[in-house]
């Protein structure tokens, strides 16, 4: 059971590494240019992943079946925050290190996960789709106020509301309260349709994006050993496992076994290339924190395999 888990997820992870190294080439040898993967990255944003949120919503949320459906936003936020307090703690307040705190606790929920989700889950990839984004509706608002604030290394960081509401997390809360108002019940068919196939572009121009944004990163400032065990002790070893432990002390394995796969890979899933985007766009360390960064995704390669095989292996 072990050794299969992990071959298939490391399998999966292995043909998006692929893809994300494709797309680093052809940016390297210009092929592609900044501006091109910048275009194509707000247009991902702007329209083909809020309609793949918007389509996934509205016809497979339904709260009645689904009772339970707030446990996802509130577990997003309460891995961010084992995360972050773990790193305080162990990085004893600093106020240098700050930047490292959301590197080990705020994990990329989308970019990283939902390609692994299509690859490992064929049949069942709008549930998993489902769950990822209302998952993102507790992550979201931590990542761009106190996330903000912690990379920038700025106390005064200005948090501004147009950050919070980001054309995905604006579709997650519409598509939702249309499915509460009953009003999703109602859309036109051909219109649901639609976004759904403009929405299948969005999982596979993510990977390519994340390629091309990890490839603008060189190791430049190497991060200090002790920073680097810290940070990635934290966001690879004791966050999964706090998070293993409570998945198996409430049982949740045997009533949501489906559900608990999702939290072992969101757990185990590394940082969220939206902070080096902050870090240019609002200042900070750019050079440590993308060296940081790009150290960790290596890192995540072998990691999230090994989580989640083991997950399957002891809960079944």
């Amino acid at each position: 059971m072990f050794a299969s888990t992990f071959l298939t997820v490391f399998g999966a992870i292995a043909q998006l590494l692929l893809i994300a190294a494709a797309a680093g080439v052809l940016v390297r040898k210009n092929f592609v240019s900044a501006s091109q993967v910048e275009s194509l990255s707000t247009v991902t944003i702007h329209v083909f992943l809020p309609c793949l949120i918007v389509s996934k919503t509205v016809t497979r949320f339904d709260p009645a079946e689904f009772p339970l459906w707030w446990i996802l936003p509130l577990a997003g936020l309460l891995i961010v925050l084992a995360g972050l307090g773990a790193a305080w703690v162990l990085f004893r307040g600093k106020v240098e290190k700050r930047p490292l705190l959301p590197l080990a606790s705020m994990q990329n929920a989308v970019y990283i996960v939902l390609p692994v989700g299509r690859i490992l889950y064929p049949d069942r990839f709008d549930l998993f789709t489902l769950y990822c984004f209302l998952l993102v509706m507790g992550l979201t608002p931590v990542m761009w106020s106190l996330g903000k604030v912690l990379i920038t290394g700025k106390s005064d960081a200005k948090i501004q509301w147009k950050d919070f509401v980001t054309p995905p997390f604006a579709a997650i809360i519409v598509s939702v309260f249309l499915v509460f108002a009953g009003i999703s019940d109602y859309l036109p068919v051909p219109l649901v349709s639609a976004m759904d196939l403009l929405g299948q572009a969005a999982v596979p121009l993510a990977v390519f994006i994340l390629g091309a944004t990890l490839s603008t990163i060189t190791i430049s400032d190497m991060p200090s050993v002790p920073d680097l065990v810290t940070v990635a002790g934290v966001k690879f070893i004791l966050v999964p496992a706090v998070t293993f432990a409570v998945l198996y002390a409430t049982g949740l394995y045997r009533t949501m076994p489906f559900f608990c796969s999702l939290m072992m890979i969101q757990a185990s899933a590394p940082p969220a290339t939206n902070l080096i985007l902050m870090v240019k766009n609002y200042g900070g360390d750019s050079r440590s924190v993308g060296s940081m960064m790009l150290l960790l995704y290596l890192f995540c390669i072998p990691v999230m395999p090994l989580w989640l095989a083991l997950w399957h292996t002891v809960a079944g």
